[in-house]
């Protein structure tokens, strides 16, 4: 019996070792801040999805994940252009206003993903 036991004790110690573990998830807390340029833009049947699309984006992108900013803090202005919706974020942090991850525009149409695009100095 205690020979069964020495035997089984490390084959459930090496399934346990081997056992599939969900990997750490990234994560960089940002705060947006959203301001409405005009009145339609506000109402924009498409804002909500646009919004929900950018903050998935900015969460996931390389850029912000390496950023050495403990929060990202963004000003973000949006407006109408066409059928699409604009939007420009702007960090808060002056300090590090340079820093590529504290400018980005998108733009968000209807029958499109929405593409974030990082811009500092152009």
């Amino acid at each position: 019996m205690k020979r069964l036991a020495v035997l089984l004790f490390p084959a459930a110690l090496l399934l346990v070792s081997c056992a599939n573990k969900e990997p750490e998830v990234e994560f960089k807390p940002i705060q947006l801040n959203w301001s409405a340029r005009s009145e339609a833009a506000e109402s924009h049947p498409d804002k909500d999805r646009c919004v929900i699309s950018i903050t998935s984006s900015l969460m996931q992108d390389k850029r912000i994940l390496a950023s050495k900013m403990e929060l990202l803090d963004y000003l973000v202005l949006y407006d109408v252009n066409g059928e699409s919706l604009e939007f420009e974020g702007i960090c808060g942090n002056t300090a590090f206003k340079d820093a590529i991850e504290c400018r980005w525009k998108a733009v968000c149409a209807t029958e499109k993903n929405v593409v974030v695009k990082f811009h500092n100095g152009d």
